[in-house]
């Protein structure tokens, strides 16, 4: 009697070309797959990733295959969508912002909606291509050696961005101090010529 080893060497050996072929391809009846790269998984930036910013690359790369790979540089993932995955509203533009560090998604922000118009951010998975325009894969992430300089870059990105909020924290101090010493001198000149009815 072979031993259970060997008989499993043995199977594998005889099983046709077309069945060992079909168990390495995508799964069958699981919806659309997409395909990431071997040395994607193990470089630097995806294993630097937060937990938060992997809910984000996880909801991008839902929203590629619910659109059959044809959007690609074109996704759009709602604030509300991403609240649903875990994330909190407060921090998604941090998660953002750290996943363009690392060169895992390309972001095109949004225009705030006013009235009946609406320009949403846009988003683009670098290692896959756009067949919009038949851009290959940009590939953002390779140029990210280390972890320490994922680290890094995701650091000076969020020192950006803080630096962007205090900036416009500031702007609308400003136009809140001028808006109140306006009304003021409104309120004073009304007082000092009444007007006569």
């Amino acid at each position: 009697m072979q031993p259970p080893q060997r008989l499993a060497e043995h199977k594998i050996a005889t099983m046709s070309r077309k069945r060992r072929g079909g168990a390495k391809s995508f799964p069958k009846g699981v919806g659309y797959s997409i395909p990431i790269p071997r040395d994607l998984l193990g470089c630097p930036a995806w294993l630097a990733m937060s937990h938060q910013c992997r809910k984000l690359v996880d909801a991008l790369m839902m929203e590629w295959a619910n659109h059959g790979g044809e959007e690609n540089g074109m996704l759009k993932v709602p604030y509300d969508q991403l609240q649903a995955m875990g994330l909190r509203r407060q921090t998604v533009l941090n998660v953002i912002v750290e996943a363009k560090a690392l060169g895992i998604i390309h972001p095109v922000r949004g225009q705030r909606s006013y009235g009946s118009r609406r320009s949403p951010s846009v988003y683009r998975l670098t290692w896959l291509g756009t067949p919009r325009n038949g851009l290959t894969a940009t590939n953002e992430w390779r140029a990210i050696k280390t972890k320490e300089e994922a680290n890094v870059r995701v650091k000076n990105a969020l020192a950006e961005l803080e630096r962007e909020r205090a900036l416009k924290r500031a702007l609308r101090a400003q136009w809140a101090a001028e808006r109140h010493a306006r009304h003021a001198t409104l309120g004073a000149a009304a007082l000092k010529f009444p007007s006569t009815v």
